[in-house]
C-alpha cells in the first residue's frame, strides 16, 4: 500500500467511513440487544452447556479476522528468520495461553450476577460513548486523509 499511495488513501477513506457507520449504529441501537435479557442470573431458560459455550466462544475468536491479523502482526514483529523454532513454538504457545486466559477471566467476570446486572444497566450508555469515540476517531482519520491528499 505504501508503494501505491492512492490505494493507501482509498483504504483510509473506506476504513474511516466504516468506523463512522459503526459509530452511528452504536448510538442508534444502544441497548436494543439487551432490552429482552433478564437481569436475573438464575434464569436458566436457553442456557448453554459448558461444551456449547466453549465451542461458541472458540469459534467466534478463531474465525475473527481482526484477532488473526493482530496476532499475526505481533508474531511477525517479535519473530525473525533467525529465531529458533523452539522459541517460535514457545511464543505461539504463550500467545494462545494468554489469549485463552483473558477470555476465561472475562467470562468469569461477566457471569457474576452483580457485574452482569450493572453492565446490562449501564451498557446502553457505554455503547453510546463508544459510538461517539468511533465517530470522533473516524472524523479525524477522514480529515487527515483529505488534508494529506490536498498537500
Amino acid at each position: 500500500m505504501h508503494a501505491t499511495p492512492w490505494l493507501l488513501r482509498l483504504a483510509e477513506i473506506l476504513g474511516g467511513a466504516y468506523l463512522l457507520y459503526v459509530g452511528f449504529v452504536f448510538i442508534w441501537k444502544a441497548g436494543a440487544h439487551t432490552s429482552g435479557i433478564p437481569m436475573d442470573a438464575d434464569n436458566k431458560d436457553g442456557a448453554m452447556s459448558f461444551r456449547q459455550s466453549f465451542a461458541l466462544g472458540f469459534l467466534t475468536n478463531a474465525t475473527n479476522p481482526k484477532a488473526t491479523l493482530f496476532f499475526l502482526a505481533v508474531f511477525t514483529t517479535v519473530v525473525s528468520a533467525a529465531t529458533p523454532l523452539r522459541i517460535q513454538i514457545l511464543y505461539g504457545g504463550w500467545m494462545c495461553f494468554v489469549n485463552a486466559a483473558w477470555f476465561v477471566l472475562v467470562s468469569f467476570v461477566f457471569t457474576s450476577p452483580p457485574v452482569r446486572e450493572r453492565f446490562l444497566r449501564i451498557g446502553p450508555w457505554f455503547e453510546r460513548l463508544m459510538g461517539i469515540l468511533l465517530i470522533a476517531f473516524s472524523m479525524r482519520l477522514l480529515w487527515e486523509t483529505v488534508n494529506a491528499a490536498g498537500s
